[in-house]
């Protein structure tokens, strides 16, 4: 198997996934109390875990004066400590109703990006969401993240509308993106092959 795995996000995590929250979102205002979160019954989050042995200095992201991110970030602090998990990235979602889940963030470390591990979480979440029972998953997502986009596109997910200058920090429009019925028997043979894909993928 692969070196990276899924799990529920635990008090000790709050300090990483913090972090890596003010890095993928530089301009969140307030951030996310995942304390709170935590206790929150609505409230999934979960965090993808490196169980490789790295030296520490690759943990840390290049210092770098051009990109955005929080300042503890970008001096080498990652949130992790001797003994924890090394986390890579985390997703955050709300049940809106009994069978409608929503996406409020989903984000990867800046030294872990463009490696499946942001599908492995998405890939995660559903299946943790068909096993409660729910029907339908929604986000936002802005207009200019082709990346993201085609993700979700290839997760089914189709655009019902958009949000008109949602986003505070450029009034980007947001498209509203949900994978309508995620119970049906067509989603569940998409996910079992799309985890085929990302096996081979992690593997790597």
């Amino acid at each position: 198997g692969h070196n990276k795995f899924i799990r529920k996000m635990k008090s000790e995590d709050i300090s990483q996934v913090s972090l890596i929250e003010s890095d993928a979102f530089p301009r969140l205002f307030p951030t996310t109390s995942f304390r709170r979160e935590l206790q929150k019954k609505i409230s999934t989050i979960l965090v993808a875990v490196s169980n490789s042995k790295r030296k520490t200095s690759e943990e840390c992201p290049p210092y770098s004066k051009i990109n955005r991110s929080s300042l503890s970030y970008r001096s080498g602090n990652t949130g992790w400590k001797s003994g924890m998990d090394f986390l890579t990235g985390y997703i955050f979602l709300w049940d809106t109703t009994f069978e409608e889940s929503h996406v409020m963030s989903i984000g990867t470390r800046r030294s872990h990006r463009r490696k499946g591990i942001g599908e492995l979480l998405l890939h995660s979440a559903l299946i943790n969401l068909i096993e409660k029972g729910v029907r339908s998953l929604t986000l936002e997502v802005r207009v200019s993240n082709v990346p993201a986009i085609s993700l979700y596109e290839k997760y089914g997910m189709t655009t019902q509308g958009l949000r008109k200058s949602y986003y505070t920090d450029n009034h980007e429009d947001a498209k509203i993106m949900t994978a309508v019925d995620i119970q049906s028997p067509d989603y569940q043979h998409l996910l079992n092959e799309k985890w085929r894909l990302l096996g081979e993928r992690l593997k790597n």
